[in-house]
């Protein structure tokens, strides 16, 4: 008699028990249940040390999850994985669409165009890092190295600067931001590096260029020659546009006047060794906190923030 008591409450206590999320859950409430019984029917507290949801409600036999498996609301559970009676998966809604065609929506780019992706393959392997002899470098190294070095006249080394530059650097993944420009043979201190080479436009026009190219999705590049001018490498650019920022620059950019016509080239602020990556100070004018720029140089003299 006491046994069919003890056996009805708990079956009482299984139909009262909430819908739970999970079988840990549902036992626990069960065990609550059973003990409060007891508790008022003044009977010995049960021991329950070791049993689990699953075990107890016989989920680790085949037979009870072959029969739970058909049970009404079964397929609802999304994350249970059934074993014998598989079901069918639910097609999602498609959304409504407000113009009663998809042709006739706009199309919002998910993510912003990059032209230049390809540059920052991580199978693009960088230039061997570390200095090396002089007497390594090939004749041909030596002999452009000297068209740009000092002892030749501005316009000279000017000439010789297209040639020697794609020589002397290239586009690589950089740690700094996205791509970068990286070092393919040693460069002397005061050297000439590369041009920043594009179109020149008037400095009023900037201001719209910027905005269609970010409705465009293009990143922007610029470099102001002077109050007047400005160089857009966006579209027409060549390595130089990827030179990044550092506070503790390697290289540093100067405007020089070739038969007439400005140019800005990159020249070596110090000794830079083949592998290692090329910087100068942007040298952007300081804005207030909402507008601030992080810098990711990581340079033991870091500035935080670009502007």
């Amino acid at each position: 008699m006491l046994g069919y008591i003890s056996t009805r409450s708990v079956w009482l206590c299984v139909q009262c028990v909430k819908p739970s999320l999970s079988f840990s859950v549902a036992w626990r409430a069960v065990i609550e249940e059973v003990q409060e019984a007891r508790a008022s029917a003044r009977l010995r507290q049960l021991s329950f040390a070791g049993m689990s949801g699953v075990r107890m409600l016989g989920m680790l036999h085949d037979a009870v999850v072959f029969l739970v498996e058909q049970l009404q609301g079964a397929p609802q559970c999304s994350r249970h994985s059934f074993r014998f009676h598989k079901q069918e998966e639910q097609e999602e809604e498609l959304p409504v669409n407000p113009s009663g065609c998809a042709r006739a929506e706009v199309y919002l780019r998910k993510s912003t165009f990059d032209m230049f992706n390809f540059l920052a393959s991580q199978h693009r392997q960088l230039p061997d890092c570390g200095p090396y002899d002089e007497e390594e470098d090939e004749v041909p190294l030596k002999s452009t190295r000297r068209a740009t070095s000092l002892e030749l006249p501005m316009a000279m080394r000017f000439r010789h600067l297209e040639k020697t530059s794609k020589e002397a650097v290239g586009v690589y993944r950089s740690a700094i931001h996205g791509r970068g420009l990286f070092c393919k043979r040693n460069i002397d201190a005061g050297e000439m590096v590369i041009e920043y080479s594009g179109i020149v436009i008037r400095s009023v026009l900037t201001d719209k260029r910027e905005k269609y190219y970010d409705s465009k999705g293009i990143g922007c590049y610029m470099f102001r020659i002077d109050d007047f001018d400005v160089v857009d490498a966006t579209m027409h650019g060549n390595a130089a546009r990827f030179i990044n920022h550092s506070c503790e620059p390697n290289c540093y950019s100067r405007v020089i006047n070739v038969e007439g016509q400005k140019h800005i080239v990159i020249f070596a602020l110090r000794r830079i060794y083949r592998g290692e990556e090329l910087t100068y100070d942007y040298k952007f004018p300081i804005e207030d906190a909402q507008n601030k720029l992080h810098c990711n140089c990581g340079a033991r003299r870091c500035r935080r923030f670009l502007n």
